[in-house]
């Protein structure tokens, strides 16, 4: 990883499951506009789907697309340091726990564990996403991105370090 590379972390977004599943929401521009006359045919489609995908809130298919998303305040902190970025998902995963299994059994590895994890792939500069189920038939995502891209490298980044 180069001393250029930092990361953004995006969310946290709180949502239905169904607007998560709706890939039209989630990605950059349509491949044709099947897609426009579907939401208008919608009784109810989502708000989000009349907004530019630039200033969607909803997570994008791909992790580097946040990097599209503007105004550069979606992205909601910038590291210098993976470890640093990984305590932050930490963190929003303490204030957005998940929905506990009803047989009671762990709903994952535990924190400490996701973190070590966490900050291991963002320091080989892979992005790291943690989504999880809130009780009331929630949604949580939360991502972290490294910037440059790997898979995105021409995208500019929203607000570089000071």
């Amino acid at each position: 990883m180069t001393n250029l590379a930092h990361f953004h972390g995006y969310g946290p977004w709180l949502g239905r499951p169904d607007q998560y599943h709706a890939e039209y929401l989630r990605r950059p521009a349509p491949f044709d506009t099947a897609w426009q006359m579907m939401v208008s045919g919608m009784k109810a489609p989502d708000q989000e789907a009349h907004m530019p995908f630039e200033q969607r809130t909803i997570p994008p298919m791909q992790t580097g697309h946040w990097l599209l998303r503007r105004p550069s305040c979606l992205a909601r902190q910038t590291w210098a340091e993976p470890k640093e970025a990984a305590e932050w998902l930490a963190g929003m995963y303490d204030q957005y726990p998940p929905a506990q299994r009803t047989d009671g059994a762990p709903v994952d590895i535990g924190t400490a564990a996701k973190v070590e994890y966490a900050t291991m792939a963002l320091t080989h500069g892979t992005d790291v996403v943690w989504v999880h189920y809130l009780s009331g038939e929630r949604m949580f995502s939360a991502s972290v991105v490294a910037c440059p891209n790997r898979f995105h490298p021409r995208t500019p980044c929203p607000h570089p370090l000071s």
